[in-house]
């Protein structure tokens, strides 16, 4: 036994000394190279309670103040999203704070949903200004800019406008810079918002294809995934002081109010200001200029004066993310490793049933190949085109033409499904019935009579998800609203696997005896023993994930995906997503098992990766190739859902190739089915937005 378990040993002890390693060299870009504190914090405020990271350079202290820059994230999203301005910031000498909004993170949870943005930013900022490191001029007015992406940017916004109605009170102003990220003035629901302003230094990054905002001058009803241009826009031209007459450049600074406005148009999608080089670049000019401008305007120096680096918009953030992708790809391949040790202890082994991998592989004749590869086909367009309609649940009738919409004609296909159904097997019951009571013949009656009632059951499941698209929408048990969506579109797509598996699985098997075709057939103690198994995989994952943000305050990230240690409203809204989404995994995995089964090697992980992931894939790029060459998106009205897709595809690979080597493992589909169901979706809630509002 011992000999069977080196390998894995090994495999797991490099694996951890590879994220050890990219988590230490994360935390050391994260902090300069150790030329600034970093510390996650938490202060109490008029509202509840915020969580962050203070980034404090070396040489700043009470003594010896400097400028202050507080970051915070998007509606979805978390601290460490902002690392590009905190880490390029802090390291030229700013200090940095950047939080979690409530209803996010660490950050303590209001009573009322999408209020969170509101005063987040402002209570961060009334918090910094307390703190003597930040610099203040002699009247009390304090060096502060604030910055937020998307929700982020509107409580930037707001924080402009609280400071400025207390600045009407108390004569002095805690912030005197704002840049707002990824947000125009339509979600500020304050009369003349842009009036506010005064002789502040403020930009908007207004990137050109937006999936939401700088297009308010569109008819409604044309979408808001095209191109558009802020610096032409009509509230764009007044947030700058500009008139449509007037030629108006991004990039360049113009004055209004006495203070500086500017706005920024990269070539970028919403999610991408998050992750971008010239984003990157736009926010270290931005705020050189704007504290430049405001230490003239206050009579205190120069930013040279403070420690502060200029003239350079060389960015090192990168490599941060590179280290975190690193540890993410090593995390992801240790799930495998810990799964074979837990699973030859005792108990967790009865999880086990007929290993698939000391099996020969089975080859399909040619016929069934293209069959196999025509229905997976077939099935992956499907599912690509019913994507935006899953997750923007449009059942209404058009009004334009009385035609049904893109869920409601589907459910009135499922009638056709079901009738196919039962004309089958009364077809195959007479066949049999002819043969003078054949036993062979019963047999195959009987098993098909069984599929027919599975697809029956399945499309009136479905028929019934359709007709009721608000299953997900109470907030206040279903905290999480971009989960819903997701969720709702999982049971959709969960439906469709299944039917388009109960066809082909027989179809493909037609005279041959494969044992457990599906994977379902196990029994109770080898299905309790799978949910053990996944417990305790997940639960030795999630333990380096807390160790990693705990010692190193970094998490597991690329791009927009992360994986991190969830709080405990988080867990209690997981366990209430959990039965749901189990659905589309079993579903999956199901799937992925007859797929696969008869396959090895490294194509057999790709085609299980792509049986769950394509669809989304195929999607993404059709919607914005449209996008990119046309100026509007395949889909311009799906916005944020299409946001959504993209975080899907990391985890929906990954959940794929878990299902087909721990099915082949176990000869079962049970130990995939829970570990992905628990393990994703507590790292879906950790990285999410979670209301938690008492029911009355």
């Amino acid at each position: 036994m011992f000999k069977k378990l080196l390998n894995p040993v090994k495999l797991l002890v490099a694996l951890l000394i590879v994220i050890l390693a990219s988590s230490f060299f994360a935390a050391t870009v994260q902090s300069s190279f150790f030329s600034v504190k970093v510390e996650a914090i938490t202060f109490e405020t008029e509202n509840g309670e915020l969580a962050g990271y203070l980034y404090t350079p070396r040489g700043v202290d009470n003594a010896n103040p400097a400028p202050a820059v507080i970051f915070t994230h998007g509606y979805l999203n978390n601290k460490e999203m902002q690392e590009i301005g905190a880490i390029e910031l802090s390291k030229r000498g700013y200090v940095v704070l950047a939080i979690d909004m409530y209803d996010h993170g660490d950050s303590s949870k209001m009573d009322a949903a999408f209020s969170f943005y509101v005063k987040s930013l402002y209570d961060a900022a009334q918090y910094m200004y307390d703190q003597d490191y930040v610099l203040k001029d002699a009247d009390g007015n304090g060096m502060i800019g604030v910055s937020g992406h998307s929700m982020g940017g509107f409580s930037a916004e707001y924080a402009v406008i609280f400071d400025e109605m207390d600045f009407a009170t108390n004569g002095y102003r805690k912030i005197v810079t704002s840049l707002a990220v990824g947000s125009d003035f339509r979600y500020v629901f304050v009369a003349d918002p842009t009036s506010y302003f005064a002789n502040r230094s403020s930009g908007v990054i207004a990137a050109h294809y937006d999936q939401f905002f700088f297009d308010n001058d569109s008819p409604a009803g044309t979408g808001s995934v095209i191109y558009k241009d802020y610096t032409t826009d009509s509230v764009g031209l007044e947030f700058l002081g500009r008139t449509a007459s007037e030629v108006t450049e991004a990039g360049v600074f113009y004055y209004r109010d006495g203070g500086q406005r500017v706005i920024y148009t990269p070539d970028e999608t919403h999610p991408q200001n998050t992750w971008s080089l010239e984003s990157g670049k736009d926010t270290i000019t931005f705020f050189e200029r704007a504290f430049s401008f405001q230490l003239t305007l206050h009579n205190l120096g120069d930013l040279e004066d403070y420690g502060i680096t200029t003239g350079s918009t060389t960015q090192t953030w990168w490599l941060k993310e590179a280290f975190t992708m690193i540890a993410l790809v090593a995390l992801f391949i240790m799930i495998f490793p810990v799964f074979t040790l837990i699973s030859k202890l005792p108990v967790f082994n009865k999880a086990n049933g007929k290993d698939l991998t000391l099996e020969a592989p089975v080859k399909l004749s040619n016929e069934k190949r293209y069959l196999k590869g025509i229905i997976i086909t077939l099935a992956t367009l499907l599912s690509a085109f019913y994507i935006p309609i899953f997750m923007d649940r449009s059942t209404a009738v058009d009004a334009t033409n009385g035609a049904l919409s893109g869920l409601a004609l589907l459910g009135s296909a499922l009638y056709y499904v079901m009738a196919g159904a039962v004309v089958i097997a009364i077809a195959v019951w007479i066949v049999a019935l002819a043969k003078n009571e054949n036993k062979e013949s019963i047999q195959t009656a009987q098993k098909v009579s069984l599929g027919s009632g599975a697809i029956i059951f399945v499309a009136l499941s479905f028929r019934w998800l359709l007709t009721h698209p608000t299953i997900l929408n109470d907030t206040n048990y279903w905290g999480a609203p971009s989960v819903n969506t997701i969720f709702y579109w999982a049971l959709c797509s969960a439906a469709i696997i299944l039917l388009v598996t109960l066809v082909a699985v027989p179809m493909l098997n037609y005279g041959e005896e494969v044992e457990n075709p599906y994977g379902i057939k196990a029994s109770l103690v080898q299905v309790g023993s799978s949910l053990l198994t996944a417990i305790a995989v997940t639960t030795g994952i999630l333990l380096v994930v807390a160790v990693v943000g705990w010692v190193f305050l970094t998490d597991f990230r690329f791009y927009t995906y992360a994986i991190q240690i969830f709080n405990s409203s988080q867990f209690l809204a997981a366990l209430r997503y959990m039965p749901i989404i189990f659905i589309y995994y079993f579903a999956a995995a199901i799937s992925v098992h007859a797929n696969t089964r008869n396959m090895k090697g490294w194509l057999a992980d790709v085609l299980a990766a792509f049986l769950l992931a394509g669809p989304v894939v195929l999607f993404l790029v059709y919607n914005y190739w449209v996008l990119y060459n046309t100026g509007a998106a395949a889909f311009p009205s799906f916005s944020l859902s299409a946001i959504l897709c993209v975080g899907l595809v990391p985890t929906l690979s990954v959940a794929g190739i878990i299902s087909r080597r721990f099915s082949q493992k176990t000869g079962n589909v049970w130990t995939s089915v829970f570990f992905n169901t628990i393990f994703f979706t507590l790292i879906t809630l950790a990285n999410t937005i979670v209301y938690v509002i008492a029911i009355a």
